[in-house]
């Protein structure tokens, strides 16, 4: 059985059903941050950037959650160490939170996308890592 297409991660789809919390993979090996985590960086003009950069997220310490930012269609973002967490884990975080629309990019993280699905029981949006731009 074929696995159907996940969505682009692109500020259309989000805007289209806004996640409550958008799960972000963050790499502290000090290369810069890609994927959906970029592109939410990029927007915010490079506000992730500097919070990795000045260590609000460390090796040692958990997720940091930010809250709903005016120029992101989405709810608070949870930014994970890769690494850090399992699929079981970011579905205990989200659930933790009480997040009603949960999403993240499988790829980020490393996951597949079906490992995601089960582990947040299918309540959990996925989408593809963009292309190259978040419009």
């Amino acid at each position: 059985m074929r696995t159907p297409a996940l969505p682009p991660a692109t500020l259309d789809t989000l805007r289209a059903e806004p996640p409550d919390p958008l799960l972000l993979a963050v790499y502290l090996d000090g290369r810069p941050l890609h994927g959906l985590t970029g592109r939410i960086d990029w927007r915010l003009g490079g506000m992730l950037s500097t919070m990795v950069a000045t260590g609000a997220l460390t090796r040692d310490g958990g997720p940091l959650l930010i809250p709903t930012h005016p120029l992101l269609p989405a709810g608070r973002l949870l930014l994970v160490r890769v690494g850090a967490a399992t699929p079981a884990d970011l579905a205990r975080l989200a659930r933790g939170l009480h997040g009603d629309r949960p999403a993240l990019c499988p790829a980020d993280f490393g996951f597949t996308p079906a490992e995601v699905a089960a582990a947040f029981g299918g309540e959990v949006r996925l989408y593809e890592p963009p292309a190259y731009e978040l419009r």
